[in-house]
């Protein structure tokens, strides 16, 4: 839930957008007359105003399709004043690891997905045989762990860790 207010007015109108971009490439024009005509506004903008109001609600949120920025507008006949926000999503992973058993020379994937705003980066671990300790693999930033030719030496656990610039999971 995001919530926005306002001083002044009267009769101040809230709208959200999804982009900190719409106040340079559609309300700037719409500015140009004085008074401004709030109801022509609301009318040319209602293909993207996700809410009218002081409140936007986001409901079962989705990092992909919600994570991002958001803009709350409030206009009056006198102008507007704009603020923007965003909403980071934590690292949900999707797609775990599987456990796998193979002999050896044979190809082996691990499969590591997950999603996030912003967007996810991965690291591979694997466990140290002796200490316990998980230990990066140099050079395993991709959502797939990939073994040309299994042998001895690639046996262990192996662990995905997935964070983003802002938040870790």
């Amino acid at each position: 839930t995001f919530t926005c207010s306002a001083l002044g007015g009267p009769n101040n109108t809230f709208i959200w957008f999804r982009s900190d971009e719409i106040f340079e490439s559609y309300l700037q024009p719409l500015l140009s007359t004085t008074p401004v005509d709030v109801s022509d506004i609301i009318s040319e903008l209602s293909d993207i105003i996700l809410e009218n109001g002081t409140i936007l609600f986001i409901e079962s949120i989705n990092a992909t399709l919600n994570g991002g920025s958001y803009e709350c507008v409030v206009i009056n006949k006198a102008g507007l004043g704009h603020n923007d926000t965003a909403l980071y999503v934590r690292p949900v992973i999707t797609e775990q690891p599987m456990d796998v058993e193979t002999i050896a020379n044979l190809t082996i994937t691990l499969i590591c997905t997950a999603d996030s705003f912003p967007a996810p980066e991965y690291q591979w671990e694997m466990m140290n045989r002796t200490s316990g300790e998980f230990e990066l693999i140099d050079g395993e930033t991709n959502t797939t762990l990939v073994f040309d030719y299994i042998d001895y030496d690639d046996y262990g656990t192996y662990r995905c860790n997935v964070t983003t610039s802002i938040i870790n999971e």
